[in-house]
């Protein structure tokens, strides 16, 4: 849904190359809040990146999102179109890099338990 709802912004040309570029680093912000908090934690559950990551980066933006998409102010407005863009991002990142987080977990010599 976050993708077609994208694709129909670039098209309507409502999302440039700039708010892309934000998106992006959006997601990889979450991304690294999402990696410290196993840091932090020190050892992580072995399905535990499964859930955690869909929820960070997919379902709770997407709640965001929804709320904010039929604000009147304009700044808000803006950021539903970056959240939006941000969700088809992680979307396709997860999809193409599903196992990259699972590498980074044992690269960071978290400890994991099932």
């Amino acid at each position: 849904m976050a993708l077609i709802d994208t694709f129909k912004l670039i098209m309507d040309k409502e999302i440039a190359m700039r708010e892309i570029v934000f998106g992006l680093l959006i997601t990889v912000v979450i991304f690294g809040f999402i990696s410290l908090s196993y840091v932090i934690e020190g050892r992580a559950w072995g399905l535990s990146p499964a859930f955690r990551l869909p929820i960070c980066m997919i379902f709770i933006p997407f709640g965001i999102y929804t709320v904010v998409k039929s604000s009147n102010n304009a700044k808000t407005k803006y950021f539903s179109r970056l959240l939006l863009v941000s969700i088809g991002l992680s979307g396709v990142l997860g999809l193409v890099f599903n196992e990259v987080f699972f590498d980074l977990i044992d690269y960071l010599g978290i400890e994991k338990y099932y």
